[in-house]
């Protein structure tokens, strides 16, 4: 069964807040996935709740990055638009992006009342409105960046070095001098 939005028809309000995210591209993706997470119904799931707490997103290891990356992947906006995120600025107001409850949706824009991701259905409890620099700047450029960041992540130089055996040299002349040397090079 689907919800309609007409905003003539009906007054309504808006659930969303403002809030400060961190210029990072993991917090951004997290924050990313708590709005997902505060429209569809994924509070029971500990695997995706881990990673919406955009404000501990340095504690995030790189391996846990990637697994943040196949979670949003999952939660994509292709599978998100028209369903439960709607692009639209007028609905936004002054926000990038706003939030409203399904229970007073009507008319103009549709909404499921569940959705089914990675073969699980989820319960739809509000709707999402965004501008397209919402979603560039909180899921299509931290996606691209952090893919980027994670398939070849910075690598500590390794300290390195070479050992040369003891040379001896002996001395042409008749006196029994010997000199050794040894050398050992570092680089980074």
């Amino acid at each position: 069964m689907a919800v309609f939005f007409q905003r003539n028809e009906i007054e309504f309000e808006r659930t969303g807040q403002a809030t400060t995210v961190a210029n990072n591209d993991v917090a951004r993706l997290m924050y990313y996935l708590d709005c997902v997470c505060d429209a569809i119904d994924c509070a029971n799931d500990s695997d995706i709740q881990r990673f919406t707490n955009y404000n501990n997103w340095h504690h995030l290891s790189i391996e846990e990055q990637k697994a943040l990356l196949v979670v949003c992947y999952a939660f994509s906006p292709d599978v998100l638009n028209n369903r439960v995120f709607f692009h639209s600025d007028a609905f936004c107001g002054d926000s990038s992006n706003q939030f409203y409850k399904v229970s007073q949706v009507r008319n103009q824009i549709v909404a499921a009342e569940s959705i089914i991701i990675a073969g699980r259905v989820l319960t739809v409890n509000k709707i999402m409105t965004y501008r397209l620099e919402w979603m560039r700047t909180y899921y299509f450029n931290p996606m691209e960046a952090l893919i980027r960041r994670t398939a070849n992540p910075p690598q500590r130089p390794a300290l390195s070095y070479t050992y040369t055996a003891p040379v001896v040299r002996q001395s042409t002349s008749s006196s029994s001098t010997c000199t050794f040397a040894r050398v050992c090079c570092w680089s980074h």
